[in-house]
């Protein structure tokens, strides 16, 4: 089987891959149309800076892509969606899938009417209400944080209760206190699931496109180009500017500076071309402060609708196992 976007094994999200969550929120968008026939999707470098992954995985989700259907790549003209990307939702395709799990059943010892019995309890779990699933949303900025978290609970309405927290303090949170998912975005995977270690799922969600447009015009300035980032902390600027020297951008000075720091925003103001400003950064009031608004870009995100769907997911499996672990057995 080439890979659906159903394939993504929520019952194990803390052993999917970072690759693996990516490709299908890609398929995703593809299969709602909100990637059509013939879009370019953007360069490996430049996706993987832009998401904070490393450019050879986001070379074998093209890869993936290309083998299931979804994606054309050719040198030179790049990777667009295919004219006539699989159509997931026949009989045909149902048929895969339910071969595929009777196989993977089989792997770990169960029978098909076994298989049959748990998918029956799961599509009736998943319409009754369930309790609401803990959710721990980890980035980089207090800023950051707070604004997701308070976004997903607004997105799941009665579902979730999220908490926002900094990446460092993840390992201590969970230490202290229940927690059913750790959701982030695709920036920060790789950091978030090492500090979880394996204790709860991790849900690497993808960012709109208006985020990898804003890094695609800074890449494409020309050489001697200044682009001033301002973040409320040293960490913060030192991520935007990672993320820009990996997209390719190249011959443009970057110039950094946290929010208290006067004398380097004075510069910024008096030199740079751009101005990046971090979420926290414009809660603080910065647009205000510098000459020619026009120059001023928000450095901030919204989850795309894949990413959202990934983690309702997740969501939805952490409410069915609830149930069937409150059933008494016999």
């Amino acid at each position: 089987m080439t890979g659906a976007p159903g394939d993504v094994d929520v019952e194990r999200d803390s052993d999917v891959p970072i690759s693996t969550q990516i490709f299908w929120q890609l398929a995703y968008q593809i299969d709602s149309g909100r990637l059509l026939p013939g879009a370019r999707l953007a360069p490996v470098r430049e996706m993987g800076a832009a998401l904070r992954v490393n450019p050879n995985t986001i070379r074998a989700v093209y890869r993936r892509l290309a083998d299931a259907g979804y994606v054309t790549s050719r040198h030179g003209a790049g990777t667009h969606v295919a004219d006539r990307p699989p159509q997931r939702r026949g009989a045909e395709a149902l048929a895969g899938i339910v071969a595929e799990m009777l196989r993977r059943a089989a792997q770990a010892g169960f029978g098909a009417d076994e298989v049959a019995a748990a998918a029956f309890a799961a599509a009736s779990e998943r319409k009754r209400p369930g309790p609401k699933v803990q959710v721990l949303f980890a980035e980089c900025t207090n800023a950051d944080a707070g604004y997701d978290a308070q976004r997903l609970v607004e997105t799941f309405g009665e579902l979730i209760d999220v908490e926002g927290t900094l990446l460092d303090d993840l390992p201590d949170r969970l230490e202290r206190f229940h927690y059913d998912l750790v959701a982030t975005s695709t920036f920060h995977a790789d950091e978030a699931q090492a500090l979880v270690h394996g204790r709860v799922p991790v849900v690497a969600m993808l960012v709109g496109p208006g985020y990898m447009e804003l890094v695609h015009e800074i890449a494409g300035l020309p050489a001697g180009s200044r682009v001033g980032l301002v973040c409320a902390s040293e960490r913060g600027a030192e991520n935007m500017s990672e993320t820009l020297a990996l997209s390719g951008t190249t011959g443009v000075e970057l110039l950094s500076a946290t929010i208290d720091g006067d004398r380097e925003l004075d510069l910024i103001d008096r030199t740079a071309d751009v101005i990046l400003l971090s979420r926290e950064a414009i809660a603080n009031g910065l647009e205000s402060r510098f000459e020619r608004p026009e120059r001023v870009r928000r450095w901030s995100y919204e989850f795309d609708p894949a990413g959202l769907e990934l983690l309702r997911r997740s969501v939805e499996h952490v409410i069915a196992t609830r149930r069937r672990e409150a059933v008494p057995v016999g």
